[in-house]
């Protein structure tokens, strides 16, 4: 747990989401590309959520089942993408860790899932292929119509039973003006290779086998973090247990929210505007960093385990193919 989620500072996944370089060529770039070569162009950028909408199935528009939601949904060149999403007036913990009621309302006011997409122009489909979700029992392939039209972006997933459909219009947001040299080497999807804490000496206090995840940084400022553990158990059921929304929590981790690169200190802070952590929603976590190669190495502020400090050392590996490279 702290692993998961301390070290990187840092979610539930929504109802009706269940049911269903150059500069010019950044790999986040904001300004959609007209390739043909390529459908999932045309995605590729930042989009941020500007409403949900659900439609009954004689067309009626129906009340939203919850209000103030922010998020973002990221795709990159090389065909990855993540989604975070959190509802708006959720409450805090009374406590350090939630109590089993606290947890499933974390869980089922937050979104957050990690994989890679693909994109039938023909059919007006794009589907999600899930590498990781918060809710572990969330089917691989998220079907999703879409309408692109200009900067937005309406998703569709399939009608419920009930025949009822959401729909959730995203708007691509625009780039920075003055992407530094750190942002261009920092923009794109990097995949988790480690997260480990050592002693000054080099001993390993601790690590996380098995912990997959990406972290997300794009050209329009903003960021992402994704982390799963391993053999996470699927819901008995179609919704959450008490225990089963604490142990989701305890092996999930994500936040979101714009960065800001500090160059000469050689580091950046995370503005976590959405958390799954509701008592940590607003916080920012620095995180030194170096960049050698395809490998990006995260260190938050040092801590201290057993009256001994305690550095952590998270490591991430290229996944969006670099700006030069293109």
């Amino acid at each position: 747990m702290i692993l998961l989620l301390g070290a990187l500072g840092l979610a539930a996944v929504s109802g009706w989401l269940d049911a269903a370089p150059p500069a010019k060529a950044l790999d986040q770039a904001s300004t959609a590309r007209t390739s043909a070569a390529d459908p999932r162009d045309r995605f590729v950028g930042t989009w941020k959520l500007v409403s949900t909408e659900r439609v009954s199935a004689n067309g009626e528009r129906l009340p939203p089942t919850s209000t103030n939601q922010i998020g973002f949904l990221i795709y990159d060149s090389a065909g990855n993408m993540g989604v975070t999403i959190m509802q708006g007036g959720r409450q805090k913990y009374a406590g350090a860790q939630p109590t089993p009621e606290e947890a499933r309302a974390a869980l089922t006011s937050y979104t957050s899932y990690f994989g890679t997409f693909i994109v039938n122009a023909a059919e007006g489909v794009v589907t999600h292929r899930l590498q990781g979700s918060l809710n572990p029992g969330m089917a691989t392939d998220q079907r999703r119509g879409f309408e692109l039209k200009g900067n937005l972006l309406t998703l569709k997933p399939p009608r419920g039973a009930n025949g009822v459909q959401s729909q959730l219009t995203w708007e691509r947001e625009p780039d920075l003006k003055n992407l530094t040299a750190t942002h261009r080497r920092l923009i794109g999807f990097w995949k988790l290779v480690s997260n480990e804490r050592k002693r000054p000496n080099g001993e390993l206090v601790s690590s996380n086998p098995g912990q997959a995840g990406f972290i997300i940084y794009t050209a329009s400022g903003h960021m992402a973090v994704h982390l799963m553990q391993a053999n996470r158990k699927p819901y008995a059921g179609a919704q959450a247990t008490l225990e089963e929304a604490r142990a989701a929590l305890s092996t999930y981790g994500s936040y979101f929210g714009p960065y800001t690169v500090h160059e000469a200190e050689r580091f950046v802070v995370h503005h976590q505007i959405g958390q799954m952590n509701p008592g940590q929603v607003g916080n920012d976590a620095q995180r030194f960093f170096e960049l050698t190669g395809n490998r990006l190495i995260l260190k938050p502020p040092p801590s201290t385990a057993d009256g001994q400090p305690v550095q952590g050392y998270i490591t991430w590996e290229r996944v969006t193919p670099a700006m030069g490279s293109r």
